[in-house]
């Protein structure tokens, strides 16, 4: 008798995502790792892309190539619409579902200054300015 193996989906393949996957190594589960974007981006490095320091290749890798060694991994790009949780199926904006038996929401965090500007966005007085 063959049974199947754990479902487990994870959405977002930022470092959330990747380290789950990580973690996950050797586990007997099957993943599907599900971004929106192809590529994973080290963003605290952009600064230096932007400057010509490093090269857009040095801090954006494929998913797909990070996950290249990894046979229970499965990479979709796609945009997640929603989650069934009665039926334990994600819901992918083409009308695809991905059925999971564990779920793994890593998509990531925003910002927010509730309508203000960031605190660190503040206007130079005229004093300090160089002529």
């Amino acid at each position: 008798m063959t049974t199947t193996p754990h479902r487990v989906v994870i959405v977002g393949a930022g470092f959330g995502g990747l380290e789950t996957t990580h973690r996950l190594a050797g586990a007997p589960v099957e993943i599907t790792l599900i971004d929106r974007r192809n590529h994973h981006l080290f963003q605290p490095l952009l600064y230096q892309v932007a400057t010509a320091s490093l090269a857009t290749s040095e801090i954006a890798w494929p998913v797909r190539h990070l996950m290249r060694d990894r046979r229970e991994v499965t990479t979709l790009f796609a945009t997640v619409s929603g989650v069934d949780a009665d039926r334990r199926a994600v819901l992918l904006d083409d009308g695809s579902e991905v059925p999971y038996d564990t779920l793994v929401l890593a998509t990531g965090a925003r910002h927010a200054y509730f309508g203000s500007s960031a605190p660190s966005a503040k206007p130079i007085r005229p004093s300090a300015r160089r002529g």
